[in-house]
């Protein structure tokens, strides 16, 4: 009776250890580390990225799909995006946009769009977008009447 009392104390004891998770982890000799998520694997577009697109990318479109490609994010199309999306997506890719970083994610996305457009965000379904700003709206207008 005695030896199972023990058994059952040193395994409760065993037990109570495993499941109560460390505050801190030590990975080698002496490194310590927190077991936590970084900021950039809890914010996926806060990632710092740096890229060059290949000759094959020419156009906006295709430059943000690159972008989004190992981020876990991507394009968003359809009845639920601004219907002026597509004028942004055929725009020709800036020279100057050809090699981008290090930057956030986030920030590359924006800078890609340029300053017409707001960068909409679903982290629901990891999905982005971009809305034409208001400011603009009466000028894209006119650009589809050919005036």
């Amino acid at each position: 009776m005695h030896v199972i009392r023990s058994l059952f104390i040193c395994t409760s004891l065993l037990v109570s250890g495993v499941l109560a998770a460390p505050a801190q982890a030590q990975t080698q000799s002496y490194a310590v580390i927190t077991p936590t998520a970084t900021a950039d694997q809890r914010d996926l577009l806060a990632v710092v990225v740096s890229l060059k697109f290949p000759p094959t990318v020419t156009t906006v479109g295709e430059a943000l799909t690159t972008l989004l490609e190992r981020s876990g994010y991507r394009l968003a199309y359809g009845d639920n995006t601004d219907p002026q999306l597509p004028t942004l997506m055929h725009l020709p890719l800036p020279q100057v946009h050809r090699a981008l970083g290090p930057i956030r994610l986030r920030d590359a996305l924006q800078a890609l769009a340029g300053g017409a457009w707001i960068l909409v965000e679903d982290p629901v379904n990891r999905l982005v977008s971009f809305d034409l700003d208001a400011r603009f709206r009466g000028a894209a207008k006119a650009a589809g009447e050919g005036v």
